[in-house]
């Protein structure tokens, strides 16, 4: 793969740029602090700003990030649209100003520059009416996008189902107000064409594409088929992930499973939540651990790596032991592997939810602080045995806070 063309030049200002031109986006770097990333339509989708790191999702909300310092505390905000217009904007004249030197008579940059000046014009146009008549065709081509697994934040969502099956845990509100129910061919292929005219050259930008909402595989076998047989054939060659709850997942065979690797199903993400049945039924999540246990077999033997989901915090002191000791008991079972990923994922208390009513009043069932939350993940991890102790499953944090699609 030939090195993305790289354009050192320095702004009307003075201030030294470089602009990369990437196969997927456009960077441009102002004093090495200031630095915008673009997809091929113009979109903004990452800033780094004096005041923190930005991510612009597609409905043009915005979410602020900043580690803490010794100056403050660590930062996650959300933005609206409106509120996070004066960074995106101050971005855009950024390219403005890189434009102006990119096109003037006294350019005399390498090979490259035509694309940049290209590139930069379909920046630059994107001004702010241009950018919320943007987020209304993508709300028109997709819906709302819930959640992610973090290693997808990038991928094109093909919402082949809305909403979530069960949409009853006590800990969860994502889709609280979205009925569940299928796409029909019709309907998938007239989806899966929007979102084509919608990204246009941007879907260079997603390396894969997740098969959307919550429970997408949770359909019979008769019905999912031919349905993710439509996404495979009009994105071929990107590799499929989805979300799936292991008691409906637990009763797919292996050998259906291996009709959808050959697709191209690469990870299933399951929410194991925990290992402990007592503590899953708190949790009013229906299914047990054996079946998540039984389908990450089920998805090895068909070659599908598993993405499994571990809830840190909840359940308080009464169920921390045994949540740690049946968690890490059901991920040993699991004989996970180098291509599996195990995601911890903190408790976000919300004490309009079912969990927050049951547990209000009980000192024994407060979420864990900070710190137990990290212990409890610890002893989890030490207690995991891999199915080769050489090659490891990796492990990584899910902060649902920090989802932007």
């Amino acid at each position: 793969m030939a090195e993305a063309p790289l354009l050192p030049f320095a702004l009307p200002d003075g201030r030294p740029a470089t602009l990369l031109l990437g196969e997927a986006s456009t960077v441009l770097s102002i004093d090495d602090a200031l630095v915008s990333s673009w997809d091929l339509a113009g979109r903004p989708y990452a800033l780094v700003r004096e005041t923190g790191t930005y991510r612009r999702a597609l409905d043009g909300g915005l979410l602020r990030k900043r580690e803490a310092t010794a100056d403050g505390p660590r930062v996650r905000e959300r933005l609206s649209a409106a509120e996070g217009e004066p960074v995106v904007e101050a971005a855009r004249r950024e390219a403005e100003a890189a434009l102006v030197i990119l096109r003037g008579p006294d350019w005399t940059g390498p090979e490259g520059s035509a694309e940049a000046v290209r590139r930069m014009r379909t920046i630059v146009a994107m001004d702010a009416r241009a950018l919320r008549e943007d987020a209304a065709l993508f709300l028109a081509a997709s819906g709302p996008v819930g959640i992610l697994p973090p290693d997808q934040y990038l991928a094109l969502v093909v919402r082949v189902t809305e909403g979530c099956s069960w949409n009853a845990c006590t800990f969860c509100r994502l889709y609280r107000d979205v009925p569940f129910r299928f796409k029909p061919r019709d309907a998938l292929e007239r989806h899966v064409e929007a979102l084509q005219a919608y990204f246009g050259p941007s879907l260079a930008l997603r390396r894969s594409v997740f098969l959307g909402d919550a429970n997408a595989l949770c359909l019979a076998h008769d019905r999912l088929l031919p349905l993710v047989e439509i996404v495979a054939s009009r994105f071929p060659g990107l590799p499929l992930y989805s979300f799936l709850d292991a008691w409906t997942g637990a009763r797919r065979p292996a050998d259906e499973w291996r009709a959808y690797a050959a697709l191209g199903l690469k990870r299933v993400y399951v929410g194991l939540e925990t290992g402990d049945p007592s503590f899953l039924a708190w949790l009013e999540k229906p299914g047990s651990p054996q079946e998540a246990v039984d389908l990450v077999g089920a998805l090895h033997e068909a070659g599908i790596a598993a993405g499994v989901i571990v809830l840190l915090g909840a359940g308080g002191e009464r169920f921390a032991g045994t949540h740690a000791t049946r968690t890490a008991e059901a991920l040993s079972a699991m004989r996970l592997g180098s291509a599996d990923v195990v995601y911890f994922s903190e408790y976000v208390d919300d004490p309009s939810l079912a969990y927050g009513r049951r547990a209000a009043g009980a000192a024994d069932l407060q979420p864990l602080p900070a710190a137990r939350r990290a212990e409890q993940r610890r002893a989890i991890r030490q207690a995991l045995r891999p199915r080769n102790p050489a090659h490891p499953p990796r492990t990584a944090t899910y902060d649902i806070q920090e989802f932007v699609y």
